[in-house]
């Protein structure tokens, strides 16, 4: 491991961060010299300063490293800034994983080196977290352009997103949300405490969706919170991943969903609003029936049966053959009552 530059600044006493949790934000950066250096200047410019920055450059071949010294040289705030060159190109999860390893803070969040954050996120997302325990957190997002301008509001990225929004409020949690559609975007767009990471680990090797699988993992602990107000800029660009990686849509998508149905097959979780037969016996029989996740057009229950192919890891709750009605056992007169008791309770809280 190469370190190329680090820089730890004293902070001064008038930029002090408020008092709370410390944030530690890593950039994990590769070919983007174009734009890592608003991406920087995002994280810094934070009218709640976070406390700690990590860039781990993967092995840039374009100019990545000279911007980030450029972009970093002379800074005199709050933050403590720390820059690494991994070894060998590995890919995001690895630079993230190793960002998140150099991290001391117990907030932790990322930042994708082509995209950027809006001056008030930590403000917004430090008033949203609960005051102890573990969380993971989102907020909602804006689009650029390659040039860093808006996105036009008939654009199919700002389309698509309207979409997946529009359908997550027609779910009970934020959680059958996710199941249907990754409503967070972006990997960049993540914020989850020190002891969520330690008990999930660390994110998977996907290319396309390691996002969305951390996300539905960390659902089996904790409830998503989401976060209204569009604090996340993303970047649309030719060298997206999401543009280039669409071929692997279905296979790491089913991946990461049958590591999501493996969990929730040993029992209760310790998140009571995680979308489980257990916690919702009628409705999340009625989902998977009715409701295909984001990488393919079928219902989730007939995904979920071909990614159990052998009846000895078949979970049980799609042990027994579907029936009319969606449902895979007939439902009590009680579950209907509890079922929707929850969803009348989190649409309209007294």
């Amino acid at each position: 491991m190469l370190r190329f530059l680090t820089k730890s600044a004293r902070p001064q006493p008038a930029s002090r961060p408020p008092v709370g949790r410390r944030i530690s934000v890593v950039i994990p950066s590769y070919n983007h010299a174009a734009y890592i250096a608003q991406a920087i200047g995002s994280v810094l410019d934070q009218d709640r300063p976070v406390d700690e920055l990590i860039i781990v450059d993967d092995r840039s071949t374009d100019a990545s490293r000279a911007v980030i010294a450029k972009a970093i040289d002379g800074y005199a705030g709050p933050v403590r800034i720390l820059c690494d060159l991994l070894d060998r190109n590995g890919g995001a999860h690895a630079a993230i994983a190793h960002g998140l390893s150099k991290a001391s803070g117990d907030v932790l969040t990322i930042l994708n080196s082509d995209d950027a954050y809006a001056p008030d996120r930590f403000r917004a997302i430090h008033a949203a977290l609960p005051p102890d325990g573990d969380f993971i957190a989102f907020t909602g997002v804006d689009f650029m352009d390659d040039s860093g301008a808006r996105l036009a509001e008939d654009d199919p990225v700002r389309v698509w997103y309207r979409d997946v929004l529009g359908q997550a409020g027609a779910c009970p949690t934020i959680g059958f949300a996710l199941l249907r559609a990754n409503i967070a975007v972006t990997s960049g767009n993540l914020v989850f405490s020190r002891g969520l990471y330690k008990r999930v680990g660390p994110f998977a090797a996907y290319r396309m969706c390691h996002d969305w699988d951390f996300l539905i993992r960390c659902m089996v602990h904790v409830e998503p919170i989401f976060v209204p107000g569009a604090h996340l800029r993303y970047r649309t660009h030719l060298t997206n991943t999401l543009k280039s990686t669409g071929d692997l849509m279905h296979s790491e998508g089913s991946a990461a969903l049958k590591t999501y149905l493996a969990l929730i097959a040993r029992g209760p979780t310790a998140n009571r609003l995680a979308p489980t037969p257990e916690n919702w016996p009628v409705y999340f029989r009625f989902f998977i029936a009715t409701y295909a996740p984001w990488f393919t057009g079928q219902p989730i229950e007939k995904v979920a049966r071909q990614l159990f192919p052998d009846l000895e890891t078949l979970p049980s709750w799609l042990s027994a053959a579907p029936v009319a009605g969606g449902f895979l056992t007939a439902p009590t007169p009680e579950q209907d009552a509890l079922a929707l008791r929850r969803v009348v309770d989190l649409l309209m809280p007294r």
